[in-house]
C-alpha cells in the first residue's frame, strides 16, 4: 500500500480477530474495547439470569400462596360452624364465672360490712369507755412535764453554780434531794388517791350505765305491756262496735224491708193500671192501623198508575233512539263510500308521478329523514322521561327506606321502652306481694314471738357489751399496774442512784470525802485553822 510519508502518517495495521496470538500460538486476539463489552455483556447475561430466575420463583410462590390460600378459605368455610360452636361455648364459660366471681365478690362484700359492723361497734363502745383512759393519759403528760421541768431546774441550778460556792452545794443537795423525794412521796400519795377517785369513778360510771341499761329495758318492757293493753283495748272496743253495727244495721235492714214492701204494693197497682192503659192504647192503635191500611191501598193505586206511565215513556225514548242509530249508521255507510271515492281519485293523481322515480325518491329521502328524526325526538323524549322518572323513583324509594328505618328504631325503641316499663312494673308488683306477704308472716303471735326474741338479743348483747368492757377494764388495769411499777422501780432507781458519779469534779469529791486541814488558813478564824497533832476524821456521809 503507497502513502505520503511526508504529509500523513501511515495507517494503522488492522488488528487481526483471529490468528496466530501476542503468545506465538494460535489464539483470538483481542483489544481492550472488546474485551470490556464482553465484560458489560457477561453482566447483562447474569442480571438477565437473575431477573428470570426471580420471576420463576416470583411465579411459584404467587401459585403456591394462592393454593394455601384456596385451602385456608376451604378449610375456614368448612371449620366455620365449628369456630362458631367454640365461641360461643367460650362465651357461655366465661360468662358463667363472670357470674361466680360476682357471687364471691357479694358474699366477700357482706363479710367486709359484717366486720365493719363490728369495728363501728367496738368502736362505739370504746368511745363510751374513753374517760378512764383520758384520765390515765393526762396522768401521765403530767408526770412526764414534772419530771421534764424538775431535770431543766437541776440542770439549770448546776450550770449557775460557781466554782466559788461549791463548798456550800452539800447541804444544797442535801435539801434538794429531801425536796424532792418529799414531792415524790406527795405525787404518788395524790396519784394513788386520783387512782382510787378514777377507779370509784368507773365503778359508778358503769353502775350508771348498768342502770340506765335496766332501767331503758324496763321502760321499754313497760312500753311493750302499754302497748298490749292498749291493742286489748282497742280490740274490745272494736268488737263492741262492730256489735253495735250489726245491730244497726239489722234495723235498717228491717225498716228497709218494710219500705220495699210497701214500694211492692204501690209497683202492682202501678203495673195493673198500666195494663188497663196499654189495653185501651191497642184497641185505639188497631183502629189508626185499619185507617192507615186504606190510605196505603190508596197510595198503591197511585203508585201503579205513575209506574205505568213512566214505563210507557220508557219504551217510546227506547223507540226515538233506534230510530237515530239507524240514521247514524246510514251516515257512516255514506262516509265511507265517500272516503273510498276520494282514495280512487288520488291514485289516478298519483300514477303520473310514479313515472318520476327521482322526485319520489326525493320525497321520500325528505319524508324518511323527517320521520327518523321525529321517531328520534320521541325516543329521546321517551328517554328523558323514562331517566327522571326512574330518579324520582329512586329518591321516593331511598326516603321510603330511611323513613322506614326511621320507623322500625323508632318503634324498636318503644317496644323496649315498653318492655322496660314492664319489667319495672312487674318487678315493683312481686317487692309489694313479697312485702305484703312478709308482712302477714309477722302478725300475731309470730310478731310477739320475734319481739321478744329481739329483746332477748338486746339483753345478751349488753351483757356482751358488758362483758367486753369489763375485760377490757381489767385489761386497762394490768396495763395500769404494769405502769405504776414501772414507775415505781424508775423512782427507786431515781432515789437509790448514786449520790456522786465520775462527771463530779474531783474538788467535790475531796469535799465529801472530807478534808485534812494541815496548814494554817490566813482567812479562817483562829479557832476553826488551829494547828494540831492528830489528823481530823473524814465526814461521812
Amino acid at each position: 500500500m503507497s502513502h505520503n510519508c511526508n504529509t500523513e502518517p501511515p495507517p494503522r495495521q488492522k488488528i487481526p480477530k483471529d490468528g496466530w496470538g501476542p503468545r506465538g500460538v494460535p489464539d483470538c486476539y483481542y483489544t481492550s474495547r472488546v474485551l470490556n463489552s464482553t465484560a458489560r455483556y457477561g453482566r447483562f447475561v447474569k442480571k438477565l439470569r437473575a431477573l428470570e430466575e426471580e420471576q420463576r420463583q416470583g411465579l411459584e410462590n404467587t401459585t403456591r400462596i394462592a393454593k394455601d390460600a384456596n385451602l385456608l378459605a376451604f378449610f375456614n368455610r368448612c371449620d366455620r360452624k365449628a369456630v362458631i360452636h367454640k365461641v360461643a361455648y367460650r362465651v357461655d364459660q366465661c360468662l358463667a364465672s363472670r357470674e361466680e366471681d360476682l357471687q364471691e365478690k357479694r358474699q366477700r362484700l357482706k363479710k367486709l360490712f359484717a366486720q365493719e359492723e363490728e369495728y363501728n361497734v367496738a368502736t362505739f363502745v370504746k368511745r363510751g369507755q374513753s374517760g378512764a383512759d383520758l384520765i390515765w393519759e393526762d396522768k401521765m403528760k403530767r408526770l412526764a412535764y414534772l419530771l421534764d421541768k424538775r431535770q431543766k431546774e437541776r440542770d439549770e441550778k448546776m450550770a449557775d453554780t460557781p466554782l466559788e460556792k461549791c463548798t456550800h452545794l452539800h447541804p444544797c443537795l442535801v435539801a434538794l434531794r429531801k425536796k424532792e423525794s418529799r414531792d415524790v412521796q406527795l405525787y404518788q400519795m395524790r396519784e394513788k388517791q386520783m387512782r382510787k377517785e378514777s377507779e370509784k369513778e368507773i365503778d359508778k360510771m358503769w353502775h350508771d350505765l348498768a342502770m340506765k341499761e335496766a332501767e331503758a329495758l324496763a321502760a321499754r318492757m313497760e312500753y311493750d305491756a302499754i302497748n298490749r293493753m292498749r291493742g286489748d283495748r282497742e280490740t274490745h272496743e272494736y268488737t263492741q262496735y262492730q256489735v253495735e253495727m250489726l245491730r244497726q244495721k239489722r234495723a235498717q235492714e228491717q225498716e228497709i224491708l218494710k219500705q220495699e214492701a210497701l214500694l211492692l204494693k204501690a209497683d202492682t197497682e202501678a203495673y195493673f193500671k198500666e195494663l188497663e192503659e196499654e189495653k185501651r192504647n191497642r184497641a185505639e192503635e188497631s183502629k189508626a192501623l185499619g185507617e192507615e191500611k186504606k190510605k196505603m191501598a190508596v197510595e198503591r193505586q197511585e203508585w201503579l198508575a205513575k209506574q205505568k206511565e213512566q214505563e210507557k215513556n220508557i219504551e217510546e225514548t227506547w223507540t226515538s233512539l233506534a230510530q237515530m242509530r239507524a240514521s247514524e249508521e246510514k251516515v257512516k255507510l255514506e262516509r265511507r263510500k265517500q272516503m273510498e271515492r276520494d282514495l280512487d281519485q288520488c291514485n289516478i293523481m298519483l300514477a303520473p308521478m310514479k313515472k318520476t322515480p327521482e322526485t319520489m325518491q326525493k320525497c321520500a329521502d325528505s319524508l324518511i329523514l323527517q320521520l327518523g328524526q321525529q321517531i328520534q325526538d320521541a325516543a329521546d323524549l321517551k328517554r328523558c322521561q323514562y331517566r327522571k322518572w326512574s330518579k324520582n323513583c329512586t329518591i321516593e324509594n331511598q326516603k321510603y327506606n330511611r323513613k322506614v328505618s326511621a320507623d322500625h328504631v323508632k318503634e324498636s325503641e318503644e317496644q323496649q321502652k315498653m318492655e322496660e316499663e314492664y319489667q319495672e312494673y312487674d318487678r315493683q308488683v312481686r317487692k309489694q306481694l313479697d312485702e305484703l306477704v312478709k308482712h302477714k308472716e309477722l302478725t300475731g303471735a309470730q310478731a310477739r314471738k320475734l319481739h321478744q326474741g329481739d329483746l332477748m338479743k338486746q339483753v345478751e348483747y349488753s351483757r356482751m357489751l358488758k362483758k367486753r368492757a369489763e375485760e377490757e377494764e381489767m385489761q386497762q388495769r394490768k396495763k395500769c399496774k404494769i405502769a405504776q411499777r414501772e414507775y415505781q422501780e424508775e423512782i427507786e432507781e431515781m432515789l437509790c442512784r448514786p449520790f456522786f458519779s465520775d462527771e463530779v469534779h474531783p474538788f467535790m469529791k475531796k469535799m465529801v470525802s472530807g478534808l485534812q486541814m494541815t496548814e494554817t488558813c490566813p482567812c479562817s478564824a483562829p479557832t476553826y485553822c488551829a494547828a494540831s497533832s492528830k489528823p481530823q476524821p473524814s465526814r461521812k456521809k
